[in-house]
């Protein structure tokens, strides 16, 4: 990979928008070369779902602005992650008799890019625009688990398939945001954040043993498994780390802003430790004497709730048929990851699993590295790193781009750009070469508590 690619990541998150901006340095390592945040207004993003365009592009603009001037980058192209409940996910089995087979006997790319295109075309839900098709293995007539198809020989060629979907309104509000920030922005992708988040704190020898990411976010917990080297499964949960505060705000009586400090500062994930005699004091009320809090109190609130977020988190797992073959075992990324002894609580709740903390890796040792070097920053790296590297090494021969209108040329910053090419399809976005994801879902109001899919 050449020197000198540069990519933005945008992640639109619950409580914050936050950017990114890297520099490549080789296939392995970036430097982080600017880095910005702007907080989000209360219940402007619900459940990952826009519910106010302007105070969400708002933040947008002040975060794209803000990593400008810290970069000296002219922004023009950027990654854009969101997620949450409000997604639909399915396993999907298609299979063709292959349309060249008159003239060839091996499969061919055109196969695979026409078996793909109509997968698009036959997902016709009301209201719902797919958004990814994520190839599993393949079959070829009777063969099956073909990582790679093209060259096979034989007439039938299907697959097995994550389809992606969400509600046309929840993208056009995600997109709308965008472009109430600024018209002129150009999102070269928009990818679904916990898959971004991978790409940060995941390496591919984790990826191909077997490993569940748990994305803990404010309001929701996303679980993406990988095998081989492959996306299996994806779902949402709709707990967080709100529920974590909320439990704090009424277990110890003192306002929501309150409990968020007193879990940053003072949150323990296991109550065992800690001695009875301490006490914190919490400024909850102005002109009134600090109220008196025990630690272990705080202590055993957290983790009452996060033994329940593991439960369902391992009922997931136990449900998607991979538990058996995680061998890299849960990685917990998102902000909630940062509490401490968080690995033991799951992993108690887990069956003993391997639990570790991921945060973004690969960074070259920079002081702005530190800056992003935490858990509540893994998807706004993994979006940068969208622009430079793939999930899936296959994708540049099994993945087609449908059709889509053209883009603009990159806008190249004041540092200048190596004069290699990005990627082998210079039509398509870092993350999936050769392979057009179209733009990713934003929020909407879902009836079920839980989205997800696998195979």
């Amino acid at each position: 990979m050449n020197k000198g690619i540069i990519s933005v990541g945008l992640d639109i998150g619950s409580t914050k928008v936050a950017a990114v901006a890297v520099e490549a340095h080789d296939q392995d390592m970036i430097e982080i070369i600017g880095f910005s945040e702007v907080k989000v207004p209360e219940d402007a993003i619900v459940r990952g779902a826009v519910k106010n365009v302007k105070q969400v592009g708002m933040a947008i603009r002040s975060a794209i602005s803000e990593l400008a001037m810290r970069s000296d980058l002219d922004i023009r192209n950027v990654n854009v992650g969101f997620g949450g409940t409000n997604i639909q996910v399915s396993s999907i089995t298609p299979n063709m008799v292959r349309p060249t087979s008159a003239s060839s006997n091996e499969v061919t790319q055109t196969d695979v890019d026409q078996l793909i295109r109509d997968l698009y075309r036959a997902q016709t839900e009301p209201n719902n625009e797919v958004m990814h098709i994520i190839p599993g293995e393949f079959t070829v007539d009777n063969g099956k688990g073909v990582k790679e198809p093209v060259g096979r020989i034989g007439v039938r060629l299907g697959g097995q398939f994550l389809v992606v979907a969400s509600n046309k309104q929840v993208i056009d509000a995600t997109r709308n945001s965008l472009k109430w920030a600024d018209p002129e922005l150009i999102h070269e992708q928009l990818l679904l954040s916990p898959i971004a988040a991978g790409l940060a704190v995941l390496n591919d020898e984790e990826m191909a043993a077997g490993t569940a990411l748990v994305d803990i976010g404010d309001h929701v917990t996303d679980i993406v498994i990988y095998h081989d080297g492959v996306v299996r499964h994806i779902v949402s949960i709709p707990i967080g780390g709100s529920q974590i505060t909320s439990d704090l705000k009424i277990g110890c009586g003192i306002q929501k802003n309150n409990a968020e400090s007193l879990k940053q500062q003072h949150g323990e994930g296991l109550s065992e430790p800690i001695p009875l005699n301490i006490e914190i004091l919490v400024n909850y009320l102005r002109g009134r004497e600090p109220k008196r809090v025990l630690k272990k109190n705080v202590a055993l609130i957290i983790e009452e709730r996060l033994k329940e977020l593991a439960a369902l988190v391992y009922a997931e797992i136990l449900e998607s048929g991979f538990a058996d073959q995680l061998v890299g075992g849960l990685v917990l990324t998102g902000g909630t990851a940062n509490l401490p002894d968080i690995e033991t609580v799951f992993s108690r709740v887990a069956g003993g699993m391997p639990v570790k903390v991921g945060i973004p890796a690969g960074l070259a040792n920079t002081p702005k590295a530190d800056e992003v070097a935490n858990t509540l920053y893994a998807t706004a790296v993994g979006l940068a790193w969208a622009g430079i590297k793939r999930v899936d090494p296959r994708l540049d021969s099994i993945c087609p781009t449908p059709a889509a209108p053209p883009k603009k040329p990159p806008v190249r910053d004041s540092r200048s750009y190596n004069s290699g090419e990005q990627n082998s399809n210079p039509d398509s976005g870092g993350l999936f070469p050769g392979w057009n994801l179209k733009n990713l879902f934003g929020g909407g109001d879902n009836k079920n508590d839980k989205t997800g899919g696998g195979y």
